[in-house]
């Protein structure tokens, strides 16, 4: 049997020091190593008041005096983590526990030993910080992390990434359905840089647009890598996709509005060199008809001259007039939004043009059901109608009545109203670029003047809008209104 000596030195070697209790009398000692550690108790003192009032860390002493009544009584073990506070007066952590044994004298004896696990404990503690400040981090940042494993073919989502696609927690992604969380524009790029990540070992991050479990669409920042065994085999990818739906929103909107912006000013710079250029030759004209009068030898040639400056004014009276038409539509854009009904809007156009209309037979169709009504400044919505259903009358297929067919409807919050003919058509290869050009006439009608579809496109952007057409000549044209 060892003694208490060698008991002492032993466990000393592993930082374990302990208490002698004498069942039977409840009397206490200690080892050297546990006085060396806590301090020696006044002699004046109860040794297991001292440990309670001076040693023991407070949070746990009603709980210590009470596993040590039973273990004293006979009634239960103790096992506890406590805290003690050693000479140099900091607190560590301790695992206390009890030996029960008989001594040489047949005396039933409990040994508690106490086992310093402070750098264990401090490194639970850490690991669990860090834990929170993780998912601090991802629950801020909108961030989830997932896994796939390849040889299992399973995912992993985190509680964050099941919270972004609007899954609940126990939700368990199905290996074989995972492109349904992807938009369907954007399943083929996510298949690729999965399967390049797979096959390969590259890495990515990019912008994908992702579906929730409930269908809403939404934009994610995703970064992926491949996870390698020891054999440098990929058996996985891991990584994280963050929810930049907000920014992505905004960054797209001030893009829009950049390419308003953009096409405003080429509009201004066409608007500029189109005044420039009539002034400029009107101005030229004048000039040298000036020239010639002051050169003229007689009065009839100056009479005939003078004919000329008649004509050269009357061109400068209707240029200028067209060019304060253009800018009455810009005042347009100080009046305040209202809601305006399409088939008002429609109806009055209608009127305006009824002479037209009733002329060439032609028939409107109109399905204003899905979307009856939006926020507009009403002068732009009637002028965008009536140019675009002219036109579609002017341009219409020789022997053929012209139909127009107009219709409007909401897709994913976004309004839309489409206006197709079934005229002569645009060769849009040949004019695509010049479509909403000033002065630009594909066709050698000649009511055309080039200032319909500038004004159009011009009003619709504007008020925040985008319109586009595709046509097939022969067959008609479609414009389609993004408002």
């Amino acid at each position: 049997m060892l003694n208490d000596l060698q008991l002492n030195n032993i466990l000393e070697d592993f930082d374990i020091a302990y208490w002698k209790i004498d069942l039977l009398t409840k009397e206490i000692s200690w080892s050297d190593h546990f006085e060396a550690l806590v301090g020696t108790p006044p002699a004046d003192e109860s040794i297991f008041e001292y440990f309670m009032n001076n040693v023991l860390h407070k949070d746990y002493r009603y709980d210590f005096r009470v596993a040590f009544e039973n273990l004293t009584s006979g009634s239960e073990d103790l096992n506890q983590e406590i805290r003690l506070k050693l000479k140099n007066e900091k607190f560590r952590w301790f695992e206390c526990r009890d030996l029960k044994s008989k001594d040489s004298n047949n005396t039933e004896t409990a040994v508690l030993l106490f086992v310093n696990i402070h750098q264990s404990k401090r490194d639970q503690y850490t690991i669990e910080e860090n834990f929170f400040y993780y998912r601090e981090t991802a629950e801020m940042t909108t961030t989830g992390g997932w896994y796939m494993d390849i040889n299992t073919k399973s995912i992993y989502w985190d509680d964050v990434t099941k919270k972004i696609l609007d899954c609940p927690k126990d939700f368990n992604p199905d290996y074989d359905k995972r492109l349904q969380f992807y938009a369907s524009e954007h399943q083929e790029q996510a298949n690729s840089i999965f399967e390049k990540c797979e096959k390969y070992g590259i890495p990515f991050k990019t912008e994908l647009k992702m579906v929730t479990l409930y269908g809403r669409e939404f934009w994610v920042q995703a970064t992926g890598k491949p996870v390698y065994n020891e054999e440098q085999q990929i058996i996985g990818i891991r990584g994280v996709l963050q929810n930049i739906d907000d920014n992505k929103s905004n960054e797209l909107n001030l893009q829009n509005s950049l390419d308003i912006i953009a096409a405003q000013n080429s509009r201004l710079f066409n608007f500029a060199h189109v005044v420039s250029h009539n002034l400029r030759s009107h101005s030229s004209n004048l000039s040298l008809v000036v020239q010639l009068l002051n050169e003229a030898k007689n009065a009839q040639d100056k009479i005939d001259l003078i004919e000329n400056v008649e004509d050269i004014s009357e061109n400068l009276d209707v240029a200028i007039s067209r060019l304060n038409d253009m800018v009455s539509h810009q005042n347009l854009l100080k009046k305040e939004r209202t809601v305006v009904s399409f088939k008002q809007s429609l109806d009055i156009v209608i009127s305006s043009v009824s002479s037209l209309i009733n002329r060439e037979s032609a028939k409107i169709i109109a399905e204003f059901k899905a979307l009856k009504e939006i926020s507009y400044i009403p002068e732009y919505l009637e002028s965008i109608l009536l140019n675009l259903i002219t036109n579609a009358i002017r341009y219409k297929q020789p022997g053929r009545v012209p139909v127009i067919f107009i219709q409007t409807y909401s897709v994913n919050d976004q309004n839309f109203m489409e206006i197709s003919d079934n005229g002569i058509g645009i060769d849009l290869d040949q004019y695509g670029d010049k479509m909403f050009g000033m002065y630009k006439t594909f066709h050698r009608n000649p009511d055309a003047k080039g200032i319909g579809l500038f004004i159009t496109k011009n009003q619709v952007e504007t008020m925040g809008g985008s319109i586009s057409v595709t046509s097939t000549v022969n067959i008609g044209t479609t414009f389609k209104i993004k408002f």
